[in-house]
Formats: C-alpha cells, sequence, structure tokens
C-alpha cells in the first residue's frame, strides 16, 4: 500500500455515499459500530473484508462491492472494538479489547479491561489469543472515578517500531449515556506482539474550553502518510447553542506521533436522522485505482425516551481529490 503525503487532505472534498446507512443491525441485535476494513488489494481473496462489534462480539463481514456486506460468522464472543492490520509479510493481527465484571466480599464492583492481539494468514482461521495491554497497567484508565477500561485499540508501523494507539478511561455523556474513551494513549515496541512501553502522557485528553472536544476524546483512528501522520478523530462535545451533546469527525495530523492538531471536519452529528446523537468510531483507506478515500464510520440517532434501544449502524464517507 502507497502511503500518500499528508498535504493530500487538504486537497480532498468529502461527501456522504448515502444519506441512509449502508448496514444495520436488526431488532434482536440493534448495534453495529467499530468499524475496521481491508481493501480488495490488501486482503488474501480479492474481497472486502470489514470486523465490527455487535452485541454478540466481533463479526466479520465481506463484500464484492464495498457497499453491500454478507456477515461471515462470529470471530470473538463478548469482544468490543475490533482493528485489523496486515504487516509485509501478509500476516494480518486483530486487535480487539475485552472486559470483565467481578465482584468482591461486600458486593463493590470492579472491572478489568485488556487489549487482545490474535494473527491469521487468510482471515479465515485465527490463532489463541494474546494480552498485549491490561487497564490495570494504564494510570489513566480510570477516568473521574469510573471503572477501569481500554477501548478501540490500533496496530501501526511507525518509524522502525510498533505502535499502538488506544482510548482510556470511560466518559459517559450526559443523556445519550454513551461510554467513550475519555483519552487516547499510545504504546511503543520493536514486535507487534509486545511487550509495550506505554508513553507517560496522552496523545488525546479533553478540553473544557474546546469547542469539539469539551466532553471526551472519542475514537481516534490514525492513517500512515507518507511524511507524517494523519488521524481522524471523533471527539465529543456539549453545544450551548443547541442545548445538546453531539460529536464530529475532524482531520488531525502529526509530525511525531505524539502531538497532534486540528484540520477540517468532515462530518458532523445531524439535527435528526439515523445519525444525529453520535459519531462513535471510524476507519479510512484509500482506493489507488479509484483515487478515492473510503471512510467507514458508525453512528446512532438521539436519544428518544419512547425507544430506549437505539440503533448504531454503519455510513460511509467518500473523499476525493479537488
Amino acid at each position: 500500500m502507497r502511503f500518500l503525503p499528508v498535504s493530500t487532505f487538504d486537497d480532498t472534498y468529502w461527501f456522504s455515499f448515502n444519506d441512509e446507512p449502508i448496514a444495520t443491525g436488526n431488532s434482536l441485535l440493534p448495534r453495529l459500530s467499530d468499524p475496521s476494513f481491508l481493501l480488495p488489494d490488501e486482503s488474501p481473496d480479492a474481497l472486502w473484508h470489514l470486523f465490527a462489534s455487535t452485541w454478540k462480539g466481533v463479526v466479520h463481514f465481506t463484500s464484492t462491492s464495498g457497499l453491500e456486506w454478507k456477515e461471515e460468522h462470529l470471530i470473538f464472543p463478548h469482544a468490543h472494538s475490533p482493528s485489523i492490520f496486515r504487516d509485509n509479510g501478509g500476516v494480518y493481527y486483530l486487535l480487539y479489547e475485552i472486559h470483565c465484571r467481578t465482584y468482591g466480599k461486600n458486593g463493590e464492583r470492579s472491572r478489568s479491561s485488556r487489549i487482545m492481539l490474535s494473527t491469521s494468514s487468510d482471515l479465515a482461521l485465527w490463532s489463541a489469543p494474546r494480552k498485549i495491554i491490561d487497564s490495570d497497567d494504564v494510570p489513566l484508565s480510570s477516568f473521574r472515578g469510573g471503572p477501569r477500561r481500554l477501548s478501540r485499540p490500533q496496530l501501526l508501523q511507525w518509524e522502525g517500531h510498533y505502535r499502538i494507539y488506544f482510548g482510556a478511561g470511560e466518559a459517559v455523556i450526559p443523556r445519550s449515556g454513551i461510554r467513550t474513551g475519555a483519552y487516547v494513549m499510545c504504546a511503543d515496541s520493536f514486535y507487534p506482539e509486545g511487550p509495550y512501553e506505554l508513553s507517560a502522557v496522552p496523545v488525546i485528553k479533553p478540553e473544557p474550553d474546546s469547542r469539539y472536544r469539551n466532553l471526551a476524546a472519542g475514537a481516534f483512528r490514525v492513517i500512515p502518510c507518507s511524511d507524517a501522520l494523519a488521524a481522524i478523530a471523533c471527539p465529543y462535545f456539549y453545544s450551548p447553542d443547541r442545548r445538546r451533546t453531539g460529536s464530529v469527525m475532524i482531520i488531525m495530523r502529526s509530525t511525531d506521533g505524539i502531538a497532534f492538531s486540528d484540520g477540517e471536519i468532515i462530518q458532523t452529528t445531524s439535527d435528526e436522522g439515523w445519525a444525529s446523537g453520535s459519531i462513535t468510531s471510524c476507519d479510512a483507506r484509500y482506493k489507488e485505482n479509484e483515487e478515492t478515500w473510503y471512510c467507514y464510520y458508525s453512528a446512532e440517532g438521539y436519544p428518544d425516551k419512547r425507544f430506549p434501544l437505539r440503533k448504531e449502524s454503519l455510513g460511509l464517507l467518500l473523499g476525493k481529490r479537488r
């Protein structure tokens, strides 16, 4: 895969493929979120492959067009926020988060959260998962006294080593009740399986005075470029003008992979409809033969007391050079 210069994003305009989601859950399993995908030229069978979270766990989907998706099978039950990475040798690494609840003698609840890794050579058979990072080893995994939680890990190669970006801490968004990463952290290793050395400071954190990040950092998807790193962030905010919470998708840039600066906003939560509540996660890749960015994202509608079980669906943004 050829890396483009980060300046490519300055000349790209983004638009929705459709006003409606391209994939959605059903009445029994209404949530479909945290997409991570491979283009046909990255896969072993020339198909599109997508991994997403459902209430069952991490599910594998395939497609011949990238527009209509077929559910293949449940890979890891009770797992969350998958991310797929292919190395130069053709090995696929699937990262995800899993957590459990335990109760002490006095009924107090604790929760551990772990980032897991599994490998495959064909996207069909996966190795036994191994723990990569544990929430007990991440000081910021607890936000404002809440449970220790990690989320949305992503593996990439950067300047001769491997790096994992992941969410830390669990922020609860007012009214909607959405739980998302309060911070974005990173950790480095010389091997994809670790051990990983945690960065001492968060990459992204909530900023009370920020227009778009005053509640939580949210999801964060890094895009390696030839001369820097880009990222699409999905932070959460409260808008006094609209008197409601929301989220955006915003392009960010960094030369060192630690300090990121805000750029163009490419999507916001709408006033109504399936994506009016929050944009929860995304993944983006450049399809060279079409000269187009594909960005799949998950979103849900604004809370409605009449319908407590809200759907979370997948939408598609396309990016074209101006």
